[in-house]
């Protein structure tokens, strides 16, 4: 392993490691794509994100979610071939894993040697999810957050380095505020990091005195994104936090604490997170999730006692994770940081062990794969013979609406004169027809 001393990494020498990297996160995900096409996978409760592209109004999904980047991308696959918009979490997921190693090299001034950057490729146990709903909002959240991390990463790094400002110097800055300023009009979940990363980045240049009015022109970008989003969720006031509800406001520190760990876990676990819709199975994954968890603390809190310095950018990266950790934790959430906690673990943990590098990436790519294949077999599925307990996207709680056929719908129209009620959506009757 070798250490970092330049401003950023030389990306010209790493070409090949990138670039294997995501031909293997293709290939990975190309798989996952061939289950949701090969088994005729209905969209299940997407009635929320395809209902304004069937209506083709902005102003509907407004009515539901502040997420005008997912719906305009929906709705450009919609008018050409509605399948296309598999190819956006393929592209996106792929670019969130390149951009987090990035900037898990710069946070940690190490690089991952060429066997972890090919095992990256495949090393999340949450693709599935992620690539396979056309919530894609989750995707894009995912890329953008990553490539604010990665400027965030490079601001860090002038910090420590004390480089002279300048345009170059100013560069990380500005892409970090573009970056932020559309990151709060892709998922709600990504507003905390939409608000922390350029804030801190803010504090950084405060306190080093380097507010060139590039830098502070650029910082009204993130700032005015801010005011649209409040204003369009108290004109549009859906999903806030309250006091009860699915989305409710969690007040109690012992289940922050649960949220965090359930955070961390998702990414780094091993095991298919279906497991969680099983009786027995349920303990296994708990037990092992939680030892997951506790390698991947101690071997971040080993790098603590090295280098203390590292700790900002990390508890900035939590602190992002806050509508997860106060609000609601789901697995597809913590799809954000996976990237950056998987390189993280290969990083510290099998930086020596190739071997085993390779073992656990291959085992967090089989679990996307069996959740992948889990839900493909439906919710009727009797696995082994167990009770199915409610839990995320594998039980009939979730598939209880089919809608349209993923592989065979060209496009989704709007026909409001079918007398049904629309669900999660009150005060609206009809129902979306599929083009074949």
């Amino acid at each position: 392993m070798t250490t970092t001393t330049d401003t950023a990494t030389d990306l010209r020498d790493r070409r090949r490691d990138i670039l294997g990297c995501a031909l293997v996160g293709c290939l990975g995900i190309t798989i996952l794509n061939a289950l949701t096409l090969r088994y005729g996978i209905y969209y299940s409760d997407n009635i929320l994100t395809l209902y304004p592209v069937a209506v083709q109004s902005l102003s509907e999904s407004f009515k539901i979610f502040v997420r005008p980047i997912e719906y305009l991308i929906i709705l450009a696959a919609n008018n050409v071939y509605l399948p296309l918009w598999l190819g956006v979490p393929l592209f996106c997921t792929v670019g969130a894993t390149i951009l987090s190693a990035l900037a898990c090299e710069l946070v940690f001034e190490r690089q991952l040697p060429r066997t972890e950057w090919w095992v990256l490729g495949l090393a999340n146990p949450l693709l599935f999810y992620t690539v396979s709903q056309p919530i894609i909002s989750q995707a894009v959240a995912n890329l953008l957050f990553a490539g604010g991390l990665f400027a965030f990463a490079l601001e860090l790094r002038w910090l420590w380095g004390r480089s002279p400002s300048g345009q170059r110097a100013d560069g990380a800055s500005v892409l970090l505020n573009v970056i932020a300023a559309a990151l709060f009009f892709t998922k709600e979940t990504a507003v905390a990091g939409a608000v922390i990363l350029p804030s801190a980045s803010a504090l950084i240049r405060l306190r080093t005195r380097r507010l060139s009015p590039m830098y502070l022109l650029s910082l009204l970008l993130p700032i005015g994104a801010a005011c649209g989003w409040i204003l369009l969720k108290l004109k549009f006031p859906n999903l806030i936090p309250t006091e009860a509800g699915r989305y409710g406001l969690q007040l109690n520190p012992i289940k922050w604490g649960e949220n965090l760990m359930t955070t961390l876990a998702f990414p780094v676990t091993p095991l298919p997170s279906s497991f969680i819709a099983f009786e027995v199975l349920r303990p296994v994954w708990v037990v092992v999730a939680l030892g997951s968890v506790a390698l991947f603390v101690g071997m971040i809190s080993c790098e603590f006692l090295r280098r203390p310095r590292v700790i900002f950018p990390l508890v900035i990266i939590v602190a992002s994770c806050a509508p997860m950790i106060l609000v609601r934790v789901s697995e597809l959430y913590p799809s954000m940081i996976a990237p950056f906690a998987v390189s993280s673990a290969l990083l510290f943990g099998f930086s020596k062990m190739r071997r085993l590098a390779l073992i656990y990436g291959v085992s967090l790519y089989t679990a996307s794969l069996g959740n992948g294949i889990i839900y493909s077999l439906g919710s009727d599925f009797n696995f082994l013979g167990l009770k199915h307990l409610q839990y995320s996207i594998y039980t009939k709680e979730y598939q209880f609406y089919p809608i349209c056929p993923i592989g065979t719908t060209t496009h989704v129209g709007w026909d409001p004169t079918i007398p049904r009620d629309v669900p999660y959506i009150p005060g609206v009757r009809g129902a979306i027809t599929c083009a074949r």
